[in-house]
């Protein structure tokens, strides 16, 4: 698997990434794997090519939410750049990665001066997304802040598929577990996804990007598409409309 496929590393030019590429080393993340705690300072770099990792906060009574996600258009333990982690790195998804020595890395830094750019532009976009969350957790429902999160997971995964189950969602978003369930189960309704156990199917992203708030394409910098011009979004939301006006 290339190291490319991780899009910072993607979107440098050639020169830098044949410096960086003799130091890249391919390894399997575990789902609970702990890359580094809190108040350390990362002894590795990882470019995820298919891995998650959820930046965690913990609290002192035990209680921890996850506040970011990293994955293949990011770099995780780029603080160590600035002194002790200020975040525990949890895989989320297990899944491959590219690693590095932080050492190996800061002695290059001066050879890449694109990478450098590529990694304060991702810090750049974490700060404003994680700005989008507050308000998004302060004006929004459950089902809506769950959409904008199911759809932040697949774009940073290959597949539609969340391996989670509902305690685990509602641990990590800081929901109770009554109104995870209650959430997914109206999307299930509605045929936008298939729940196994322990594995969310999402069988219509279509579906979720014309519903979820606009909380998403602000905080992934997208632009929205024009949904009523899609019939095929129309025919996966017929379902909403019809009972929504049966009821």
């Amino acid at each position: 698997m290339s190291p490319r496929i991780n899009e910072l590393l993607a979107d440098l030019p050639e020169s830098e990434y044949q410096i960086l590429y003799p130091h890249l080393e391919l390894v399997s993340l575990s789902k609970g794997q702990d890359l580094f705690q809190l108040g350390e300072v990362p002894s590795h770099v990882y470019y995820p090519v298919g891995a998650v990792v959820s930046v965690m906060k913990d609290m002192e009574d035990g209680f921890s939410v996850e506040t970011y996600m990293l994955g293949k258009s990011s770099l995780v333990g780029h603080c160590a750049f600035m002194g002790p982690s200020y975040y525990r790195a949890n895989v989320r998804s297990s899944g491959l990665a590219y690693k590095m020595p932080f050492a190996t890395l800061r002695q290059l830094v001066p050879l890449c001066p694109g990478h450098t750019q590529a990694v304060m532009q991702s810090l750049g976009r974490m700060i404003a997304q994680l700005s989008q969350t507050i308000v998004c957790g302060k004006h929004h429902s459950v089902e809506k802040q769950l959409m904008r999160w199911m759809l932040i997971t697949l774009d940073r995964t290959f597949q539609p598929m969340i391996e989670m189950t509902h305690q685990e969602i509602s641990e990590r978003l800081g929901f109770r577990r009554e109104a995870i369930t209650l959430a997914l189960g109206k999307l299930t309704e509605r045929g936008h996804i298939h729940i196994r156990r322990g594995t969310i199917e999402v069988i219509c992203r279509e579906a979720l990007e014309a519903q979820v708030c606009d909380c998403y394409w602000i905080g992934q910098e997208k632009i929205k598409p024009d949904f009523s011009q899609n019939p095929h979004v129309h025919r996966a939301l017929g379902y909403t409309w019809r009972t929504a006006m049966q009821g």
